[in-house]
């Protein structure tokens, strides 16, 4: 199995992916689930720190927190919305609401992941992302 879950043997890009949480164990968990596809990884502990990654090198792909102390994902979604339109954001977050969904919904986030998930909807969720 290659990049993205591809079996076909086909060429996958390979993304540079930037991971986004406060809690350290899951930033650890999703960087190896990410790498595990065939992907880069880059992370962050806070969408301050997120933003300075993407400042420096933009990612090809953001899989960021929802609830983060300061900033939080969707203001985080915003303003790479705002600078980096067509780069795909998924968020995860164990607290999932109608208002994070509509919110997300409105700014065009590509997925929410519930915390806690499988990699195999991590997969399918960066497949969705990438395809749009």
């Amino acid at each position: 199995m290659n990049a993205i879950g591809n079996t076909t043997g086909s060429a996958v890009r390979v993304l540079d992916v930037l991971v986004v949480d406060d809690d350290p164990l899951i930033l650890t968990v999703v960087d190896l689930m990410v790498r595990h596809m065939g992907h880069t990884v880059r992370t962050a502990s806070d969408a301050v720190a997120a933003l300075e990654v993407m400042a420096d090198t933009p990612a090809d792909l953001i899989v960021s927190d929802i609830r983060m102390p300061g900033m939080d994902g969707l203001a985080l979604a915003r303003l790479v919305r705002k600078d980096y339109p067509k780069i795909p954001i998924i968020l995860m977050t164990g607290y999932l609401s109608e208002y994070s969904s509509g919110s997300a919904s409105e700014i065009g986030v590509h997925g929410i992941l519930k915390k806690p998930f499988k990699s195999a909807e991590l997969v399918s969720a960066i497949s969705h992302a990438i395809s749009d």
